[in-house]
């Protein structure tokens, strides 16, 4: 008897399998949001929901989280800790601020099947010192050194987003910030991949910091195969 298959459901299976082959030679994938955007956010629970089919061996960094919280991300992913402990633990509302509904499903989805998440950003206590003293003149864990430089391209850009934002007064503390933010994020990316080289990194970032941690992970490591959906 033959079964009748929808060309829905067929082309739907065929979007699957092109995406898990498309991805499975890379390992890291960035995928970018504009924090606000509801679609980017069903994107990247699309993304991890369907890398998991095909590839249990998955770690979820995520910018929503500064690193020095890693401790609450484990326990809520483990169950140990409610979601309003966890929201209050990680300082989410103070330190990101951006609708925590629009990072629930993720979450949760990890929390039913156990896949680590991994926070990312760069403590706020850093940036202030940084803003002050210059990145040059800060010693820490988050940012180890040789610090890289912004590129040419980076800093062209950088002065672009400056003309929309006529309040940002010291140029070189706004270049200091964005490249720390970035390079943290990037070596805790580089850091994960040392240390399980077997999982793949799927981190969800801001898009203005995909193209930027990229670059910073082929100056860590130029032999990691990084792929960015924005």
């Amino acid at each position: 008897m033959k079964v009748y298959i929808s060309p829905i459901v067929v082309f739907i299976i065929g979007l699957i399998l092109t995406f898990s082959n498309t991805l499975k030679g890379y390992d890291v994938i960035l995928v970018g949001e504009i924090h606000t955007d509801e679609n980017d956010h069903r994107i990247q629970l699309s993304v991890l929901q369907d890398f998991y089919k095909y590839d249990k061996k998955i770690i979820v960094g995520m910018e929503m989280f500064q690193q020095q919280f890693q401790q609450y991300l484990d326990d809520y992913i483990d169950g140990k800790i409610s979601e309003k402990e966890f929201l209050e633990k990680t300082e989410y509302k103070k330190r990101w601020g951006f609708d925590f509904n629009y990072y629930k499903a993720i979450l949760d989805f990890a929390r039913e099947n156990r896949i680590r998440v991994v926070a990312l950003n760069i403590p706020s206590e850093v940036l202030k010192d940084i803003k002050e003293k210059g990145i040059e003149n800060i010693n820490s864990d988050y940012l180890p050194k040789p610090i890289p430089k912004l590129s040419k391209q980076e800093v062209e850009e950088l002065k672009e987003v400056m003309k929309n934002h006529p309040q940002i007064k010291n140029t070189q503390a706004f270049f200091d910030i964005q490249l720390a933010w970035n390079y943290s994020m990037a070596y805790k990316i580089y850091s994960l991949k040392k240390q399980y080289p077997d999982y793949k990194i799927i981190a969800f970032v801001g898009k203005g910091h995909t193209e930027g941690i990229k670059r910073l992970l082929g100056i860590l490591d130029s032999n990691l195969r990084v792929f960015i959906y924005n």
